[in-house]
């Protein structure tokens, strides 16, 4: 194969076909020269002839080896033009010099110059002609230098070219614009291959980026299941020390307890961090748009800072207006959001500062800001303060604490939903973090979340404005294995109620809209609603109009929490055997097995226990579980396998899944245990989202 440039092979091809025309050429001007002197047009001597056409033959040869030995053609063209002019002088001579029509083979030379060089080359052979011309005449004695002989050869030759001239000029043109065309293909040509090259090596390099991509996700995803899987353990045990020492220690190591249990939290928080920014690059974050009022979640993000903070509670001033309107938007990362920003704030005020949270409608907007009185961020920094794993300085990270997670996350989950953040802060002057969020979702991938169908009878009512109040009544049923779903006034608690038939329903009196007593005699005047047990939760002492109306307790706030799931658990009963659903967990960590029996069977669980998906299979065709937990990851038979498994064998196939690993599960996994599982827990999210689930894949 050629290794010649595209460019210099068209070329060369051309340069190759002059040399062979030549050797036509060449031929055809021996066999006119001999047909002339047959006829008598002009003397001649035929061995001198032949000897000049063999000449101009050899030398068209050897031109076309040079050319092919890659010698540069601005040398060897020079060198065949003026072969050319001195064959044709030579007919000149052998013909009869002065009187002779030879001369006329002068145009194909300069033609052969126009086609081949260009103009400049044709100027320059034209004039070599001439001379050559006018100097064989003198050479022969026909001429002098100022003689008419000399007169009449330039005269024909100025007439000769003269006459060409368009015609050789022409040629010259089309010529050099044919090797301009020639050269911009190949140019083309070699952009192209360059291109194509380029296409490859990028193609290859996207590739290696993509398995990059796997092997990181990979990673992650392995690196979170070990060490999601000791962190289980860890928050779970420490939460069952607590809950079952609380009273029976002093309290000093109940305290270190309990700061067990908060770093295990703090630490799969950082976890689920790095999961949510790497789940955001590869594209596969998932956004849940509701609707939803924004004054509540700030008075809740408030009321747990309040609750979780180590130092003096902080003082929160919230400036949202009351005609705001509701926002379309991922809930639980807009209250992220706000946590981050708000702890933030927190960390970095002074305690005897206020600080400030507002929000305002702006141009199909609403903007939320926090505001702290705190150190301060230079402006040169505010850019940076976003960026993974970045803080001001070491100094900040020493005194304050933090991973440099939260603004990067924060930052990514407003833009992720259509939005944008931004800081307006000075060294010693505090800090005002303001993000906006258009009020209808745009974010650029929205997952309707899948409504689950409405379950009678497996959960408690609450019907509580107070976001705080709510959160303390839901955490108590939580531990006691009730769903706890929320009515915010009046309306929504009576439709809720006759829509999904409560266990039973913990109300307030004092709501919004139609009152607490209202509610209770339009419940208990509904045949739909009068069987329900209402337990009354307020501020307000009127025990005795509670019990007449009809309600099955009266609790008068702060609640004692033991005394209200007692209650409730009385009157839940349904009149069967009490028998808590028995439990298959099929799981290869031994840990996670004793902290279930240690977590559940308190609440009455009967749990059996497989430490791998073969014997997992064996145990729930031979005992028939109520609901099995399994894990995805084990050695062997995996959790996905199992699942498959259960469903293909009609004897098993009934029985509901619930998934608990600590891996991350994707969008593709749930594609697989698709009609297979009934739901998914993560490993470390606490007993009570547990105990939740199970309750709601076996409610009848």
């Amino acid at each position: 194969m050629s290794t010649r440039p595209p460019e210099l092979s068209s070329v060369l091809r051309f340069d190759l076909a002059i040399q062979r025309t030549h050797l036509f050429v060449y031929s055809l001007g021996f066999l006119a020269g001999i047909a002339g002197r047959a006829m008598g047009v002009f003397p001649g001597d035929m061995g001198l002839a032949t000897a000049i056409w063999l000449a101009g033959c050899v030398a068209s040869g050897i031109v076309d080896v040079l050319y092919r030995r890659g010698v540069d053609r601005r040398y060897l063209n020079p060198v065949w033009l003026t072969v050319d002019i001195l064959l044709v002088t030579s007919g000149i001579y052998v013909t009869g010099g002065i009187g002779s029509p030879w001369f006329i083979w002068y145009i194909a030379i300069a033609g052969g110059a126009a086609f081949a060089s260009g103009k400049v080359a044709t100027y320059l052979v034209s004039a070599g002609c001439t001379i050559a011309y006018c100097g064989v005449l003198m050479a022969m004695g026909q001429a002098t230098l100022v003689d008419k002989p000399m007169l009449l050869a330039f005269t024909r030759m100025l007439y000769l070219f003269a006459a060409a001239y368009f015609f050789l000029i022409g040629t010259a043109n089309l010529q050099q614009k044919r090797l301009r065309i020639r050269q911009l293909e190949a140019e083309e040509s070699r952009k192209v291959q360059q291109l194509t090259r380029l296409t490859d090596e990028l193609e290859t390099a996207n590739r290696r980026i993509q398995e990059t991509d796997r092997l990181k996700s990979q990673f992650i995803a392995n690196m979170s299941h070990e060490l999601r899987t000791p962190m289980n353990s860890i928050i779970g045990f420490s939460e069952i020390l607590v809950e079952r020492l609380d009273g029976k220690i002093d309290a000093k190591h109940l305290g270190f307890l309990k700061h067990i249990h908060a770093s295990g939290q703090h630490l799969l928080g950082i976890i689920n961090d790095i999961l949510d920014l790497s789940k955001i690059e590869a594209g596969k974050m998932e956004i849940f748009p509701e609707y939803f009022s924004i004054a509540p979640v700030v008075e809740s993000v408030c009321n747990l800072m309040r609750g979780t903070t180590s130092r003096k509670p902080p003082t929160f001033v919230i400036d949202v207006p009351s005609d705001l309107p509701q926002i379309e938007t991922d809930l639980a990362k807009f209250k992220q959001v706000l946590f981050n920003l708000v702890s933030n704030a927190v960390k970095f005020a002074p305690a005897e500062k206020p600080i400030v949270i507002k929000a305002w409608l702006d141009d199909g907007a609403i903007t939320v800001s926090v505001r702290d009185e705190g150190i301060g961020i230079d402006p040169a920094h505010h850019t940076m303060i976003f960026e993974e794993f970045r803080q001001v300085d070491g100094t900040a990270r020493r005194e304050f604490g933090g991973t440099g997670l939260g603004l990067a996350l924060v930052k990514k989950f407003v833009e992720l939903q259509g939005g944008h953040i931004g800081v307006d802060s000075a060294l010693g002057a505090g800090s005002t973090f303001s993000f906006a969020l258009p009020v209808r979702s745009r974010a650029a991938v929205v997952t309707r979340k899948q409504e689950a169908p409405a379950t009678r009878g497996n959960h408690v009512l609450v019907v509580e404005d107070d976001a705080n109040a709510y959160e303390l009544i839901a955490s108590a049923l939580g531990s006691a294995g009730y769903l706890s779903v929320r009515a915010r006034h009046g309306d929504e608690a009576l439709r809720l109620a006759r829509e999904s038939q409560p266990l039973a329903v913990t109300l307030d009196l004092v709501l919004p809209g139609v009152d607490g007593w209202e509610v209770l005699k339009r419940l208990k005047s509904d045949d739909a609603t009068r069987q329900l047990p209402v337990v009354i939760v307020s501020r307000v002492d009127n025990h005795d109009l509670g019990m007449a109306l009809g309600a099955a307790d009266y609790f008068v706030k702060p609640v004692d929490r033991e005394r209200l799931l007692s209650r409730l658990s009385e009157i839940t009963s349904r009149g069967d055997d009490g028998a808590q659903p028995r439990l298959l967990v099929i799981d290869d960590d031994a840990a996670v097995h004793t902290l279930l029996q240690e977590e559940l069977t308190t609440l009455g669980f009967s749990i059996d226990a497989a430490y791998s998906g073969e014997e997992g299979l064996r145990c729930a065709i031979e005992r028939s579980p109520d609901v099995i937990l399994l894990d995805l990851l084990m050695p062997g038979m995996t959790g996905f396998e199992v699942a498959g498994s259960l469903k293909d064998n009609p004897l098993t196939a009934n029985i509901p899944i619930v998934v608990l690993s600590s891996k991350e599960i994707s969008q593709e996994d749930r594609q697989v245990l698709k009609n297979k599982v009934s739901s998914f827990v993560r490993k470390g999210s606490g007993r009570d989202q547990l105990v939740r689930e199970i309750r709601r894949v076996t409610a009848v």
